[in-house]
């Protein structure tokens, strides 16, 4: 059967295989992900960030390798479940599941017992986009819709401030400069133990921007009287 395909026709064959070879990227969907544990095995920035992401959510392998194949696309996905499992404090195998059963990730954050507040935490109306509409949208509603591009973009911000410490604003205009969280968090130094520690839950109940209770105290009469921010 081989031996009546034409030479030519045999050529073209093998040269798309080769072809589709060299343009398959080494990205997150090759196996196994060693390089999500090992910062040695990371071949390029993508994988790198997933390192840092990894490394400093807290999360022990044993919990993220079993979850990995329900994912995909790694560099989609697992930041924002490695942070709503960390915030939550919920087994990450739970989040994963609500994730399948829920349409939108802030709809899982949700059912995971987080409010949205905890994306928009030093979070300020003049960020620019990819931040700006989604501020807004916050602000403006009551119950707001944030697709999974915006709350995906929201955890990234979050979690560059928290591992390297750079200031949230000038985190947020670099994106307008290519300088991403992304390319941020893939030249991050290797995580130190406060970065990897239980989060702090004081995001979950502190006040939303702009939204700051009025707190009593008591005037020079000892009367209570109403202090307002300003």
């Amino acid at each position: 059967m081989i031996s009546r395909i034409s030479p030519w026709l045999l050529g073209l064959l093998f040269l798309a295989l080769a072809v589709a070879a060299a343009l398959v990227p080494l990205s997150s969907d090759t196996v196994p992900y060693s390089f999500l544990f090992d910062r040695n095995a990371a071949q390029n920035d993508q994988q790198r960030f997933l390192n840092t992401v990894v490394e400093t959510s807290g999360i022990s392998r044993d919990q993220i390798q079993p979850v990995l194949s329900k994912l995909r696309p790694l560099e989609k996905q697992l930041p924002v479940a490695l942070f709503i499992a960390r915030q939550s404090g919920k087994p990450l195998a739970d989040i994963v599941e609500l994730r399948k059963s829920e349409r939108y990730w802030l709809d899982v954050l949700k059912k995971a017992g987080l409010k949205p507040k905890v994306l928009f935490e030093g979070v300020e109306g003049k960020f620019p986009e990819p931040y700006k509409a989604a501020w807004i949208e916050y602000r403006m509603k009551r119950d707001p819709e944030l697709s999974d591009e915006q709350v995906r973009e929201l955890v990234l911000l979050q979690e560059a401030h928290r591992i390297t410490g750079e200031p949230m604003a000038d985190i947020a205009t670099g994106t307008t400069k290519g300088h991403t969280p992304e390319t941020i968090l893939a030249k991050a130094k290797p995580p130190s133990p406060e970065a990897s520690a239980a989060p702090v839950k004081a995001a979950q109940n502190s006040p939303a921007p702009g939204k700051t209770k009025a707190r009593p105290s008591k005037s020079k009469t000892g009367i209570r009287a109403t202090q307002r921010p300003h």
